[in-house]
């Protein structure tokens, strides 16, 4: 499919700097866009400065997304760097494996800021701009997780769960404003936890033979879901969350 329209467009994501977001990174500069990337990790602050030098078309920003005062600071400096966004990307986000009776308030309440508080504040950050804009598209990576409940992910599961409603409330809420919001409900792909799952040989053979597909996910898969809707192409698609699982979310193999 032909993204063209995506060309010249500006474009901000979080967690930008491994995984999903590292891919998304690539593809849409690879589609003319420019863009906002950001990321907590010093670390990785230094590999996309010195992959994206572009600073006509890039702009690399450190922060905590779910901090109100960071939050401001990224709005600031992305209106400074493009004057306007077209497309946000939330895709931050962490977990804490660890059955429900152990896992401690922090840590809970920690998944729910990094995974839903940071959607809201940068929604409500942005969404104004859109609508002046009369344009505007957001996606949030969500997961299977938060279709379905999973042991030991009580805390990422409750956040990806709301992070749907949230998607869906705000896509019918501006539905007639010119913005599409829409999520991305993610499987089993292979990112930075990949390694970690095949250790454990039992989940890592349960989790691939549920999959219909037969394989698990690549970070392109996501991108590839993100560029549509991001695209011209998407503009009557709002509200929905579009499961890239290879049919995971459906049972096992056919």
């Amino acid at each position: 499919m032909n993204f063209s329209d995506l060309e010249g467009k500006s474009c901000l994501i979080t967690g930008a700097g491994k995984g999903f977001g590292r891919n998304m990174a690539d593809g849409f500069f690879a589609a003319g866009c420019r863009l906002a990337l950001v990321t907590r990790s010093k670390e990785d602050i230094e590999t996309l400065r010195s992959e994206f030098r572009d600073t006509d078309r890039t702009v690399i920003i450190e922060g905590d997304v779910s901090d109100s005062t960071t939050v401001t600071e990224i709005f600031e400096t992305t209106m400074e760097a493009f004057g306007q966004l077209d497309i946000l990307i939330n895709n931050a986000g962490m977990r804490f494996r660890k059955p429900f009776l152990e896992i401690e308030e922090s840590e809970f309440k920690k998944v729910m800021d990094n995974n839903l508080m940071s959607v809201a504040l940068l929604c409500k950050a942005f969404i104004p701009v859109m609508l002046e804009n009369k344009f505007g598209k957001i996606i949030n990576i969500s997961s299977v997780a938060g279709n379905r409940g999973l042991p030991n992910l009580s805390a990422y599961v409750t956040s990806k769960s709301a992070v749907n409603g949230l998607t869906k409330s705000l896509a019918v809420e501006f539905a007639q404003s010119g913005l599409n919001i829409n999520a991305i409900a993610a499987g089993f792909c292979k990112t930075s936890y990949f390694e970690n799952f095949k250790k454990n040989q039992e989940l890592y053979e349960f989790t691939l033979k549920r999959t219909p597909v037969g394989r698990w996910g690549n970070p392109e898969d996501i991108t590839n879901a993100c560029l549509y809707l991001a695209s011209e192409a998407s503009s009557f698609v709002t509200g929905e969350i579009l499961n890239v699982d290879g049919g995971w979310g459906h049972g096992k193999k056919l």
